[in-house]
Formats: C-alpha cells, structure tokens, sequence
C-alpha cells in the first residue's frame, strides 16, 4: 500500500520506517519538495521510499498519516489539499501543544470544549480521521513490543472501517492490545494524555514507558 506522511520530524521518521520495514510504499511530505531532512531520510529508507511537498503526499497516499507539529497542523493539512485527502484515512498523531519553562499546555484554541482531533474533522469533513498513538514517544508507537508488559494502543474517530483499518495496522505495528475510545472527540483525552509526558520523563530520566488501561472483559 502506498502512505503519505505529513511532516519530516522524529514521529514522521518513525511511522515511515515502520512501514517500509513492512513493504509499504513512503512519501514524506514537507512544505518544500527539497527539504533536507525529507531528502536524506528517503535516501536512507531505499527505493520504496519517496518525497515531496505536503500536497505531494496527500496525492500519493492512499492512506496519510498526519506526524506535524500540533500548532502547524491545521495549517500543513490546508497546504495539503482537501482535494488530496478526500475518501482517504487520515491517521492524525498531532498534538496542541505549547511548550514552555519545561512544562507543556493544552493551546487554548484547541482545547476545553474542542481538541485538534476535532478541529481537524472539521477541516477536512470528506475525510476519515483517526486519532491514535500521540500519547507516547515515536520509538514506542512503532516498537510497543520493546515493554515487558502489553500497553494500550488508544484510537478514536466517527468512521467505524476506518478505525478498523487504523487497529489492523497497530497489530502491524506490533500493538496486542487496542481499544476503541469512541468518536473523534475522545481526542480529547488523548490529546490530555499524551501532556503526562514530562512529569513521566522527569521521575524516571527515560522516554520507555506506556500506558495500559486494566479492564474487565
């Protein structure tokens, strides 16, 4: 299958080795066709790897992954069209973070009675949106398998194929336990989770740990 990847950074990076080590075909989207970084990871991820503009991406992808900057999201996914990503799954890692004096804050835009797992259906309404594993470090989304104990793959949206798309892929991933949280609103509260981050960093010095919701069945 073919992936478009909206952004260049460390998840982006991530998600798009992941895939190719699975014998998917990568486009990595950045707002020039030439940027750096973009260009050295599709060197060397080898010849299923590709990149482009944002736009580029959306096009190429039958299925996106949205990995931007959670301030510059709403704004990367209008340079990649609507046109681009109508019909299509997008699986949204954004966060709306602000970062400052070592902490981090919901931006208040999106935030209280919205998220930006919101803000994004309602940007790209002909889209599928899926929210799921913004709540962790990038090494984990793709290496979950690394903990000694199963932790929680959390996903959301409205489109119930597309979730299940979405789960199928994790269990690619190498997640063992998934869970539905329900329409894209729970974005909500993924979004707030994924904030536990430095308070977790700061009591164990590490990025490896995850989280496992224990339930009944």
């Amino acid at each position: 299958m073919k992936y478009g990847i909206i952004g260049t950074g460390g998840v982006a990076h991530a998600i798009a080795t992941k895939l190719i080590e699975l014998g998917h075909e990568v486009m990595m989207g950045a707002r020039s066709a030439t940027n750096e970084k973009a260009v050295s990871r599709t060197k060397s991820n080898g010849e299923r790897a590709f990149n482009g503009t944002f736009a580029d991406a959306a096009r190429f992808g039958e299925r996106v992954f949205n990995c931007v900057q959670g301030i510059h999201s709403l704004e990367a996914l209008h340079a990649a069209g609507k046109e681009n990503l109508n019909g299509k799954l997008l699986i949204d890692l954004a966060n709306p973070y602000i970062y400052k004096d070592g902490h981090i804050a919901l931006d208040s835009r999106w935030s209280g009675t919205t998220s930006l797992g919101e803000e994004t259906q309602n940007l790209l309404p002909d889209t599928k949106v899926v929210k799921t594993l913004n709540y962790l470090c990038n090494h984990l989304m793709v290496h979950p398998g690394q903990l000694p104990d199963a932790i929680t793959g959390f996903y959301c949206g409205n489109d119930a194929d597309a979730k299940a798309e979405a789960a199928a892929l994790l269990k690619d991933f190498g997640w063992e336990d998934t869970l539905d949280l329900g329409d894209i609103s729970m974005s909500r509260y993924t979004e707030m989770l994924g904030a536990f981050w430095p308070a977790a960093l700061n009591a164990t010095g590490n990025m490896e740990w995850g989280f496992r919701l224990v339930r009944k069945q």
